[in-house]
């Protein structure tokens, strides 16, 4: 009885000698595993708002070349997207400059958009200098 219970005393310790470090480094690996998910995490969400300004940015190029195609009612739609697009990006973007920027994009709408209406080609010269200031907030 004395060596059975020896023996199942020695297969215990055994096992949580196995046991004990296999669960030490899989707690490590777990850890390190959802450091790394933040911060692919933190790099996809940057990677988006990136993929957004660049993406305002073509449609400013759009509503450019609309404009000096003298295609109005085109140039309305593109202006009201890239408008909406902007105040969006507005929204979600922490960095000062880019919200300085997008804030100054917002605030010439009415201006953009009553242009737009009267198909004056006039726009087109404030278009750039707006396609400009967005070229600033690209990566």
């Amino acid at each position: 009885m004395k060596t059975f219970v020896f023996v199942a005393a020695a297969l215990l310790i055994g096992a949580l000698a196995g046991y004990v470090p296999m669960y030490l480094n899989l707690r490590d690996v777990r850890a390190q595993a959802e450091a790394k998910e933040q911060q692919l995490t933190m790099e996809r969400d940057q990677a988006r708002k990136e993929l957004a300004i660049s993406s305002l940015h073509s449609q400013m190029g759009v509503l450019l070349t609309q404009v000096r195609a003298a295609d109005f009612p085109g140039a309305r739609q593109t202006s009201t997207k890239l408008y909406d697009g902007v105040s969006e990006a507005l929204e979600s973007t922490e960095n000062a400059d880019d919200q300085r920027r997008l804030r100054t994009i917002v605030e010439t709408r009415d201006q953009v958009t009553a242009a737009l209406a009267l198909n004056d080609p006039a726009i087109e010269e404030t278009i750039w200098q707006l396609f400009g200031l967005l070229s600033a907030s690209l990566p």
